[in-house]
């Protein structure tokens, strides 16, 4: 009786080992694929933008007909439309972190005969670096996946953006105005 005891625990031993190898096999299977779709993912993300703040000396984009010129001038942004104004210079480098890192994850495969709203663009925003001047232009908005197509001066392939893109290059120079914190003087 103490043979078939010790055979049954042995089997029961053997099996517990199994399935924990399973479980393990699996598992390292799963992390695997995961990473592999990570990998895939990022190297399917294109960078349209890629500068540092610090080396922009001018941009420049249109916004409701209207286009808006900034400048930097002695170490300082400035509106060239109304040079007067005292722009928010951490506001407006925080501006041009979000422009510098402009990517996409969707490659758009052009069909013959369609312009994508780049032969009347929507809007076009140039960047000016200590490199030379670059170009995003923005197409039409495909309504339906609520993006924007766009493309680069350097490169005809076309790729669509997050509407945050878009609407990134809709501030005008007054949402950039230093405002003065007033001080309330209180009466004794």
């Amino acid at each position: 009786m103490q043979k078939r005891q010790i055979l049954q625990l042995g089997l029961l031993l053997a099996l517990i080992l199994a399935l924990a190898g399973a479980v393990f096999g699996i598992r390292t299977y799963h992390d695997r694929q995961e990473e592999k779709q990570a990998q895939e993912a990022e190297a399917a993300t294109v960078t349209l933008t890629a500068f540092q703040p610090e080396s922009v000396t001018a941009v420049s984009y249109d916004c409701s007909g209207t286009q808006y010129t900034f400048e930097k001038e002695d170490g300082e942004w400035k509106s060239k439309d109304l040079p007067e104004m005292e722009l928010d210079q951490e506001a407006f480098a925080q501006f041009l972190e979000q422009a510098g890192a402009i990517t996409s994850d969707t490659k758009v495969q052009a069909q013959e005969g369609e312009s994508y709203g780049f032969d009347e663009p929507v809007r076009t925003v140039s960047i000016t670096t200590k490199n030379g001047t670059s170009s995003l232009i923005f197409g039409m908005k495909n309504e339906m996946l609520n993006q924007y197509y766009v493309k680069t001066s350097e490169n005809s392939q076309i790729y669509l953006v997050e509407e945050s893109v878009y609407t990134a290059f809709e501030k005008t120079p007054e949402e950039f105005e230093q405002v003065e914190e007033q001080t309330v003087a209180e009466d004794d």
